[in-house]
């Protein structure tokens, strides 16, 4: 079956017109480590995050679609029901130029994103013994347009841990353990994979990691 007839919603993949989620609420978002500093070098570290980002998803009631975490980033799409779908595209150069907030203070996306940065920072404090310490350098967010945005995004994050030279071949970056690369991996196979580069091109989309 077509990758570009399942979505997945929350844990639970489900089939149907993957449009129907395009509704303004659905981001694709990215974090960066200050200074660019790989903070999530090793492997519990991204074990951390990982358990850290399942129970944020959990507490805000987000729903993942795709994850991936490198040694100093990481980007997610996701979806939020109750939000309006405010992204930085909406704000002046100057509010752009200041970076927050990209949306309102009280959103559940930034009290999520707040959440994850908080705690993950705290984790990575403790285990170098550096109170205090900044984690964090900012986030963006993104909000998806439509089908073909949303592939885009999806196979980007797919492709990451190979853009970065985390694995040695694309192939590989489907089984990247810190993401869930591995199981879109099972639900579609490789050849499902390979089907949805070609009809939704990476280079197409334009980031700045």
């Amino acid at each position: 079956m077509s990758i570009a007839y399942y979505f997945m919603e929350g844990t639970k993949l489900n089939k149907h017109r993957p449009f129907n989620i395009y509704d303004g609420h659905t981001y694709f978002l990215t974090g960066k480590c200050y200074k660019g500093i790989d903070y999530f070098c090793d492997d519990d570290r991204k074990e951390m995050f990982r358990k850290v980002l399942k129970e944020s998803i959990e507490r805000f009631d987000i729903k993942l679609f795709s994850w991936v975490v490198l040694n100093n980033h990481y980007h997610l799409i996701f979806s939020i029901s109750n939000e309006k779908g405010v992204t930085s595209e909406s704000l002046s150069r100057n509010e752009q130029d200041r970076l927050s907030p990209v949306t309102p203070k009280d959103s559940c996306l930034v009290r999520f994103v707040t959440n994850l940065h908080s705690i993950t920072g705290k984790f990575l404090n403790e285990i170098d013994q550096t109170p205090g310490r900044k984690i964090w350098y900012q986030y963006w967010d993104y909000c998806l347009r439509n089908k073909a945005d949303f592939w885009k995004h999806f196979n980007y994050i797919i492709k990451n841990p190979f853009k970065h030279s985390l694995v040695t071949s694309l192939e590989k970056s489907f089984q990247y353990k810190y993401s869930s690369n591995s199981e879109w991996l099972k639900r579609f196979g490789v050849d499902g994979l390979n089907e949805s580069f070609i009809k939704y091109p990476v280079g197409e989309v334009f980031l700045g990691d």
